[in-house]
């Protein structure tokens, strides 16, 4: 056991041939990598900075960390002819409702051409979906709603999807931050701190389809861990029952989790 006394512990996420360890035994953490290395090459790099394009930065005397993916939002950016500097940001990541967006402008996009625009538009919400997937649940709902529009989308689309790079020019140091001492909170609140989920739900907002939103946010020590924004698959017939719906979302992703 550490020093402290609490039970080992480590952790081993992979991606493809990328992983990370989380563990509070150094003594453990070796132990592990010389084992995995008698069976496959593996390259230690040290304490983790950089994983999946998100940077991991580190206060360790407050005991903080922040995830950020600043850098690959400049890319997506700079490849979108887009910059900080250059651009107009938006507060907001979407303007119009989707199902009444106006018209794209005669001169809109011009470098790209009408039959571009869907695989220009896949790329753009792709990069979207990952960034609200990893690090921006900010722009979770918007990710989502332009998604249902990959198979047909349409100039006008493209541009909903390029203002939401604008607004993310604007928000360029947002990154999730995680921990928090808990003897700062009153010992009522304490508990709830340590972990709990938040869901909701819209009644009936898609116009098109009539069908409603659900989302959630689970919290561990109040951080934000886990988060979702979908269209429901039924039709609601009151909003009582759409944020039922939203609840049982909620509870199938605590089950996943386990």
């Amino acid at each position: 056991m550490p020093s402290n006394g609490e039970p080992l512990t480590l952790l081993v996420p992979v991606h493809v041939d990328d992983g990370l360890v989380a563990t509070n035994s150094i003594p453990l953490y070796n132990w592990f990598i010389t084992e995995l290395c008698k069976d496959i090459e593996a390259i230690d790099l040290g304490p983790a900075s950089l994983y999946l394009g998100i940077r991991i930065i580190r206060d360790r005397a407050h005991r903080k960390l922040w995830l950020s993916q600043k850098a690959f939002i400049t890319d997506l950016l700079a490849t979108w002819n887009l910059t900080p500097l250059n651009c107009h940001t938006s507060s907001v990541p979407l303007r119009h409702k989707l199902h009444t967006l106006p018209d794209a402008p005669p001169n809109s996009l011009p470098d790209i051409s009408d039959a571009d625009i869907k695989v220009n538009f896949q790329r753009l919400v792709g990069s979207l979906i990952y960034l609200a997937v990893c690090t921006r649940p900010d722009i979770a709902y918007v990710a989502m709603a332009l998604g249902q529009h990959n198979s047909n989308p349409t100039r006008a689309h493209l541009l909903a999807a390029k203002g939401v790079l604008r607004y993310l020019a604007g928000s360029l140091e947002f990154s999730l931050e995680y921990g928090l001492d808990l003897s700062v909170i009153s010992p009522p609140v304490r508990e709830t701190a340590k972990g709990c989920v938040l869901t909701d739900a819209d009644w009936a907002t898609d116009e098109k389809d009539r069908k409603s939103i659900s989302g959630y946010c689970f919290y561990f020590l109040n951080s934000l861990v886990s988060w979702s924004a979908v269209k429901q698959k039924t039709m609601a017939l009151s909003s009582t029952e759409s944020e039922y719906y939203a609840m049982t979302h909620a509870m199938k992703g605590t089950f996943q989790r386990k």
